[in-house]
């Protein structure tokens, strides 16, 4: 039986979204250690940089911080080092290529994709690495079957087995609403339609901005949550004149934007997964997506779709939401399916390739 040891690099800096997702899906086997640990069990425990001890909570699991600071010489070397003989298990997109055996998530392909707007070294290292890493696997997990396909379609997986296991989205009722959000931002329940904003060219912000150009939706207003109008301007984006821009916002204010707005837009070219969809389901708000990438696999019938390139089909689908019965079967649809995106679920799968995997030694 083999001990398990879980890649702790993530709780280096900043946590980004991919790096949210590894420590909840630590924090989520935990819980279920604590609950209904097996018998013959291997051990389980973290293995994190200098100063990443206090970042993540746990209390089955052992939390070993080392001595050195977190950089690509720290995973790549010193982490298999520490991890000698474990399955050392990566969940934030990065691995020691040369520690067996791993298991490896990959959140998507977009780091092989001409509009990533990835920088075009960091593009060189992920398409150099990733391959390597994902190869001398015993498992790649990644989020959605599109993923998984984009991954073997770009030759980064080879033979190694790929295993879906999709994000939650549950998080967001764990807080309750903001009462006050709306309110800050000068917006009425149901006044708005709301947008995650990037100047990414896959994210396709463009394609909103124009749906809304000359009034053609007033009164209706658009909320462009996460960078500011000049970051957008800079990206060569035009955003509206009177889009109300809140800024990085956390659960509280995002499910009381969630639950106030008319819908949410989502426009990408393409996702791995497409949490915010997801997230504003589970809130009641009805989503307004583009065909592309997972979201219909994520999506499915509980969604409304628009041409990815097509402005006016934006604007006919938000239009069209204003029939209440078409609203009210949009919303319980959501609902019903963004239930079935929780952590718990996905923290038992995460548990169950991990238990088979240590078996196997």
């Amino acid at each position: 039986m083999r001990r398990v040891v879980f890649n702790g690099k993530f709780t280096a800096g900043a946590l980004n979204g991919v790096h949210r997702v590894s420590a909840r899906l630590i924090q989520e086997v935990d819980a279920l250690l604590a609950q209904a640990a097996e018998p013959d069990d291997p051990s389980f425990s973290v293995v994190v940089p200098r100063g990443g001890g206090d970042k993540i909570r746990l209390g089955v699991i052992s939390v070993f911080e080392d001595d050195q600071p977190a950089s690509q010489k720290w995973e790549q070397w010193r982490l298999p080092a520490l991890a000698k003989g474990a399955l050392l298990v990566n969940l934030a997109n990065l691995a020691p290529v040369l520690h067996r055996p791993k298991v490896t998530m990959l959140h998507d392909a977009q780091f092989c994709r001409a509009d990533s707007s990835y920088p075009w070294r960091q593009r060189l290292g992920y398409r150099l690495l990733t391959p390597l890493m994902a190869r001398s696997s015993a498992r790649v997990l990644t989020v959605s079957a599109f993923s998984g396909e984009e991954l073997a379609t770009h030759g980064i997986t080879g033979k190694t087995p790929v295993e879906v296991l999709a994000n939650g989205a549950d998080h967001i009722l764990e807080q309750d609403a903001d009462p006050e959000a709306l309110s800050r931002l000068g917006l009425a329940p149901g006044g708005y339609a709301l947008m995650f904003g990037s100047g990414k060219a896959y994210k396709n912000n463009r394609v909103v901005f124009d749906a809304f150009a000359g009034g053609a939706l007033a009164p209706l207003r658009l909320v462009v949550v996460g960078p500011s109008r000049d970051v957008l301007i800079a990206a060569g984006l035009t955003p509206l004149d009177d889009a109300v821009f809140a800024g990085s916002c956390d659960d509280r204010v995002l499910r009381a934007l969630y639950e106030g707005a008319h819908a949410l837009l989502f426009p990408s070219l393409t996702e791995g997964f497409g949490l915010p969809p997801v997230e504003a389901m589970v809130c009641g708000c009805p989503a307004i997506v583009a065909p592309c990438g997972a979201m219909p696999e994520v999506c499915g019938d509980a969604a409304l779709y628009a041409d990815a390139g097509a402005p006016a089909t934006w604007a006919q689908q938000i239009r069209a939401l204003a029939d209440p019965g078409l609203r009210d079967r949009v919303v319980a649809a959501g609902r019903a399916r963004g239930g079935r995106y929780t952590w718990a679920r996905a923290g038992e799968q995460l548990l169950g390739v991990l238990r088979d995997l240590a078996r196997r030694a």
